[in-house]
């Protein structure tokens, strides 16, 4: 009789513990990083059984969960309710990658399983995660925007293991189909409110097209972004690399100063995903280098200008833009500044039909919005609030010395006027008396 007591209390107990667990459904559209990840609760104490939900086109849906015991935690999708090809990722309270999974182990389909099998979770401590459910192919990305896992190896359980596997998630690459309805079935999971305090990204090193420059960055000499902080000495401080945006026909344009023109360079490759072009202008607008596939391999989708054919003839600011292949400059008439058909991986000075004009537009249609760039920077500084003004105290050869060159240089140029001459220091169109008194007051700063 209390054998039979035992076992009815032990049932009871069991199918209470069923009667707890609850599914949860999808409010509106789940967001798709921590900071936007959708509760699934107001408190830790309730079994969560599955999650339901709906991906959209590109779709990415994230929640807070709770785990009590993360070494015998799973979460999968193999299951009638989820038809199309997903993928799932668990992340910890910080944003930071856990474990995922692409194709379920020991099966042939492609819906996922994660869980402790590799020991991703072993030894990590009971809290708040988020998990996260995508359609092959849409992939984690960390701050500098690179994978937080590799691509492969597909039909594994693994932890982060991508070029910023300790990277907290920022976003997401990869286009995807409108998916349908998805079910995570769950163990040892408990519903969570989402948590408001995740860690931001490390300050970004370098120059920002939206944090540092406040928006879009224009495409012609007269709206291109200054890259200038109070902080930074114009044409010493380097600036290391720029961050921004391209949507649809668009072409980000950038002022700074080069004061070495054999230590120059500015280079998309190996951080960058989709085809850049890469071009420098003077402050007047007219070509000096361009670039549209990597020259030091013989081709490839991302670019690199330097002075290996010395188009950079001087020291000087300049102006350095980025467009997605094919959108290219031309003159005022439509003409190409460079050769459309000229050899795609050579670092190229002008050689089109208006090589000698100014850049006036942008033609080509380009595809629409693409992700972030980075253009990595060798020799390249911050300028002046001025931009393509060269007020740097009356340093006119940029070589971090005012001395004898720079005097000589304003008394052989005494009287020229116009626009970005490197000898009118107080930028107002002429060389004169002022530009010869400003270089005599500052004469020996910095030598």
């Amino acid at each position: 009789m209390m054998r039979l007591t035992l076992w009815t209390l032990a049932l009871c107990a069991l199918l209470a513990t069923a009667r707890a667990q609850i599914t949860y459904q999808e409010q509106g559209d789940a967001g798709d990083l921590p900071e936007t990840a959708q509760a699934t609760g107001t408190d830790t104490n309730t079994a969560l059984g599955a999650i339901r939900g709906t991906l959209e086109e590109n779709g990415v849906d994230m929640y807070a969960i709770y785990i009590a015991d993360p070494a015998n935690f799973s979460a999968t999708t193999v299951n009638n309710e989820t038809p199309f090809d997903t993928q799932l990722w668990l992340f910890d309270a910080e944003g930071k990658g856990v474990v995922f999974n692409d194709d379920a182990v020991g099966t042939n389909l492609s819906r996922s399983t994660i869980d402790n099998s590799t020991g991703c979770l072993t030894g990590r401590s009971a809290g708040v995660y988020f998990i996260a459910v995508t359609r092959y192919n849409r992939d984690a990305i960390g701050c500098e925007d690179k994978l937080i896992w590799a691509h492969t190896p597909f039909r594994a359980v693994r932890c982060p293991d991508g070029p910023e596997s300790g990277s907290r998630v920022t976003g997401w690459v990869g286009t995807t189909a409108v998916s349908g309805n998805y079910e995570i079935t769950l163990t040892g999971a408990f519903t969570a409110p989402a948590p408001s305090d995740i860690p931001a990204c490390p300050p970004f090193n370098g120059w920002d097209e939206t944090d540092n420059g406040g928006g879009d960055a224009g495409d012609l000499p007269a709206t291109a972004q200054i890259i200038s902080n109070s902080n930074a000495q114009a044409c010493q401080t380097p600036v290391p690399r720029i961050r921004g945006r391209l949507g649809a026909d668009d072409v980000d344009m950038f002022v700074i100063c080069i004061t070495d023109p054999t230590a120059f360079s500015a280079s998309t490759v190996g951080s960058t995903a989709w085809d850049t072009q890469l071009w420098l202008f003077k402050c007047n607008g007219r070509g000096v280098v361009h670039n549209d596939d990597n020259p030091d391999t013989g081709g490839g989708l991302q670019s690199r200008i330097d002075n290996r054919t010395n188009c950079i003839q001087q020291p000087g600011v300049y102006l350095l833009a980025i467009s997605r292949y094919n959108r290219d400059p031309v003159a005022r008439d439509g003409q190409p500044i460079w050769n459309p058909t000229g050899s795609g991986n050579a670092v190229r000075c002008p050689d089109g039909i208006r090589a000698d004009q100014p850049v006036a537009a942008w033609a080509g249609a380009t595809l629409p919005p693409v992700e972030r760039y980075f253009i990595q920077l060798t020799g390249a500084s911050f300028v002046s609030a001025s931009g393509c003004c060269i007020t740097a105290g009356g340093d006119v050869d940029l070589n971090g010395c005012i001395d004898d060159a720079d005097l000589l240089a304003v008394l052989f140029a005494f009287g020229n006027t116009g626009q970005f001459l490197p000898e009118d220091v107080t930028c107002d169109g002429v060389v004169d008396d002022a530009d010869l008194l400003q270089v005599l007051f500052n004469f020996g700063s910095g030598c």
